[in-house]
């Protein structure tokens, strides 16, 4: 009898640590990456080898398992996937939105200085060498 099954969306060594942890609170594991034997497969309840951006192997892998909690540890997901199963009431921690929010830097800035109202440094986006150099001065750099 096991506590709750989480099921790990990425299995490297901080999923492996994450594994440990949960196995001596009495979790069960279920692992998966986009590699066989990854460092957190090595000592999980069962494991799932597909690619993380892939929505239909995700979905697979949850309505096989039917964790109790889904963990994302990476932010290579395919999150509109993650986003639609947490809409259908599976347990996703951190939640689908703040992997989506991880997944693209501006709008984790965005996010905190402007809907968190977070005090951050003076910032602008660039995505070429002109625009860098204009952020720089209008940063003062």
């Amino acid at each position: 009898m096991y506590l709750a099954t989480l099921m790990l969306l990425g299995s490297g060594e901080l999923g492996r640590e994450f594994a440990i942890a949960a196995k001596r609170l009495g979790c069960r594991v279920v692992a998966c990456d986009r590699y066989a034997n990854a460092p957190a497969m090595q000592l999980a309840d069962a494991f799932e080898v597909f690619p993380m951006l892939d929505g239909k192997a995700l979905r697979a892998a949850v309505e096989k398992h039917k964790p109790d909690v889904i963990v994302p540890e990476i932010e290579a997901i395919d999150t509109a996937a993650l986003a639609a199963l947490e809409s259908e009431g599976w347990r996703v921690a951190p939640s689908a939105r703040g992997v989506q929010l991880t997944m693209n830097r501006d709008g984790i800035r965005e996010f905190a200085a402007n809907a968190l109202g977070l005090v951050t440094s003076k910032y602008r986006f660039a995505e070429s060498r002109e625009e860098a150099v204009a952020a720089a001065q209008d940063v003062g750099l």
